[in-house]
């Protein structure tokens, strides 16, 4: 009984500790979405073929009040893409869609961008090259409701 009791006081800090912590979080932490990512910024580059070393990337969305989000990437015509499913209930994907503005961030490196949603009838070809990148993509089908993000150099 004493163990329980101090498993639960144990726990119990945990969550008050998370939940102090959690308003000044930077980076996002796998699936718990984050604020302005963190790391020195570069300028967009014109070969995006490094961030095949990196299983994923944080896309930082809305520049007034930042919002970051953890996310596979992949390289498609030479171009960073970066997918969403269930794109149509993302918070961050509808803030893309009111403002492209993005950080993209690879390793430690920052990429000022702009995020262009692809509209296609048929996104398997573009998730052909993520397979070629995450083989536990291989062989499926797309799945529902994915939107696809093209990322672009930032105008101005």
């Amino acid at each position: 009984m004493k163990f329980l009791k101090i498993l639960g006081g144990v726990i119990a800090a945990i969550v008050v500790l998370a939940a102090i912590a959690y308003p000044f979080r930077r980076d996002p932490i796998q699936m718990l979405a984050g604020k302005e990512l963190t790391g020195a910024e570069a300028a967009y580059p014109s070969d995006w073929s490094f961030s095949d070393e990196t299983p994923l990337c944080a896309v930082e969305v809305r520049p007034e009040d930042p919002h970051s989000v953890t996310t596979v990437c992949f390289v498609h015509d030479g171009v960073l893409h970066v997918p969403a499913q269930d794109g149509s209930k993302k918070a961050w994907t509808a803030m893309v869609l009111d403002d492209p503005r993005v950080r993209v961030k690879v390793g430690d490196t920052l990429y000022p961008a702009r995020a262009v949603r692809v509209v296609v009838d048929d996104v398997t070809p573009i998730l052909e090259s993520a397979a070629a990148k995450y083989s536990q993509m291989a062989d499926r089908e797309p799945p529902p409701d994915v939107w696809l993000f093209r990322i672009e150099p930032r105008e101005g």
